[in-house]
């Protein structure tokens, strides 16, 4: 497969958006394999996930904005003329945060099984699109396994959006949920932390920065005169 940086994810959201804007993300099946297809021939993994809500582009690779570039030109082009679609808000994030943003949208604060279920064929859909045109990574895929398991952990063991609970039960559900998202985040993360870390290690050049006596850490040490001021407030 082909050599991995670490995962980037970018979505956007038109789940509020008026309907002519939302229309305008549902882009034709045959557009999306030629992108996927494009970004295989070029050696750079690439995901697509359309969902009714978000659009959300994920990749593996180093050269990520390459990757996500002709989508993005293609949604550029479909909505520019539309009034609205500056305002859209866009979600970019790497590593781990990239893979909770993701599992966000899997298991959504509502939490009902239904919407749960249709996120994970979708995402299925497109992992399986995603390989056929030759741009899909063994990290794309240990990131689509993650979140199935996941789903499925939060069918099997709570009773979210389960017919008959009451408002009391589905708050307890819901903090068993988040235990079950927490749990498969962290070890979907600790098997390959070099890969899947969401913040960069430091640089030789930012702890240059700092003074002698605190030249081994990358937390600042508070100036004098602003502890001063804290005193006297």
């Amino acid at each position: 497969m082909f050599p991995t940086d670490s995962l980037h994810c970018l979505t956007v959201d038109f789940a509020h958006a008026p309907a002519n804007l939302r229309a305008a993300f549902d882009i034709p099946a045959d557009e999306i394999r030629d992108l996927l297809c494009l970004a295989g021939r070029d050696g750079r993994p690439l995901m697509v996930l359309c969902t009714p809500s978000a659009l959300t582009l994920m990749s593996t690779s180093g050269h990520h904005l390459r990757a996500f570039r002709p989508v993005l030109a293609n949604v550029h082009e479909r909505i520019m003329s539309l009034e609205g679609w500056r305002t859209l808000p866009v979600r970019i994030a790497r590593g781990s945060d990239g893979a909770r943003q993701l599992l966000r949208q899997a298991i959504p604060h509502g939490h009902f099984e239904p919407e749960i279920r249709s996120f994970v064929r979708t995402l299925r859909h497109s992992a399986e699109l995603s390989g056929t045109c030759g741009a899909f990574s063994t990290e794309l895929g240990a990131l689509v396994r993650m979140t199935e398991h996941t789903a499925g952990r939060v069918w099997d063991e709570t009773r979210l959006g389960r017919p008959g609970s009451s408002e009391a039960e589905a708050e307890l559900e819901s903090l068993a949920a988040e235990r079950i998202f927490e749990e498969e985040l962290v070890a979907w993360q600790s098997s390959y932390p070099e890969l899947r870390s969401s913040r960069r290690p430091p640089a030789y050049s930012d702890i240059s920065q700092f003074t002698g006596q605190e030249s081994e850490s990358v937390v600042r040490i508070r100036v004098d005169s602003v502890l001063s001021k804290l005193r006297t407030a």
